[in-house]
């Protein structure tokens, strides 16, 4: 199948606001340390995804690791139960592995493929996967000799419409481009991180991608409480085990974009609006812990474009990521 010949969901859409749904897998506690977003319940789990479909949202992204296939089972449950009008465009990610000896590792063969496939399907309630993301496999992954043959068979059979990857990092995203594997590119951009922008927007592969915007908010930090409030993270939720370096960046320049806080809908909403109008990104998957949460996101969805002036200000403010994120030269 060629790439022109793909069912690309982005010619499904009628909005680019989607759901992200990490947080209904909640805590997940994995050696004593949370890799979840806290406890959350099944009625809340539910509340949001009715909101969120009410408010005619089509995409909603997920994983098999999220809660140890959590998630999915909520997805499922709420895809079932509630209805809607709206096409729904699924995105599963497969590859991060809970092991016996209750550590975590990664396995993107064929077979675990396969099974991963079976059993995302089973909890999701569904007969086909719209989107299947290999999740954060290593910037250095050698594509070159990884066969997307099973990948295609799995669109043959119909049980997958189309395949790609949840990025680690823009530079791994970029690798992805490079070997031109799949169609679909999930990848970090934000107000605070822009490097989508100067390393994937002017790529020769670029156009033949779907590409999913993740951590529009920053991790949550670019909120309008933090403008105000030190961040304070329980140890179920994986943010309190982030570096010192890290969170203190974040919350040092989400507080110089503190001006967008003056703009209807505030800092928050304003920050999504950021990424929902780059012309390059085709959707956009927030997560949400609340219904309010959810309609403020559909607000800012709602918004007008920032303007240039807006745009221009943000780049001066934060102009650009620390220099450990970056690669070592």
């Amino acid at each position: 199948m060629t790439k022109a010949s793909i069912h690309r969901f982005s010619n499904r859409l009628h909005q680019k606001l989607g759901l992200g749904t990490w947080q209904l897998g909640g805590p997940n506690i994995v050696q004593g340390k949370a890799m979840g977003w806290g406890e959350i319940s099944e009625e809340e789990s539910l509340a949001i995804l009715s909101t969120a479909l009410e408010a005619g949202i089509q995409f909603i992204d997920t994983a098999d690791s999220y809660g140890k296939g959590l998630s999915e089972i909520i997805v499922g449950k709420a895809l079932r139960e509630l209805s809607y009008p709206q096409d729904i465009i699924v995105c599963t990610k497969f590859g991060n592995v809970y092991l016996s000896d209750g550590t975590t590792g990664q396995d993107f063969s064929p077979e675990h493929l396969y099974a991963s496939v079976k059993a995302s399907l089973q909890r999701l309630q569904r007969e086909h996967i719209d989107v299947l993301l290999l999740h954060s496999p290593p910037d250095n992954f050698d594509w070159a000799n990884y066969d997307r043959a099973p990948f295609e068979d799995l669109v043959s059979q119909g049980l997958i419409r189309q395949y790609g990857v949840s990025s680690k990092s823009v530079y791994g995203a970029k690798r992805v481009m490079d070997a031109g594997f799949g169609s679909v590119i999930e990848v970090i951009y934000n107000a605070l991180d822009r490097r989508v922008d100067e390393i994937l927007s002017s790529h020769p592969h670029q156009a033949a991608y779907d590409i999913i915007g993740r951590v529009p908010l920053g991790s949550g930090f670019l909120s309008d409480r933090l403008l105000t409030e030190d961040p304070q993270f329980g140890e179920d939720d994986y943010r309190s085990h982030m570096a010192d370096r890290d969170k203190n960046w974040m919350v040092e320049n989400a507080r110089k974009l503190a001006f967008l806080a003056d703009l209807p809908g505030g800092l928050s909403a304003n920050a999504l609006r950021f990424t929902l109008q780059n012309p390059i990104i085709s959707v956009v998957i927030p997560g949400a812990r609340s219904v309010a949460q959810v309609q403020s996101n559909v607000l800012a969805a709602n918004l007008p474009a920032l303007s240039e002036a807006h745009i221009h200000r943000i780049e001066q403010s934060v102009p650009s990521v620390p220099d450990w994120w970056k690669p070592s030269k």
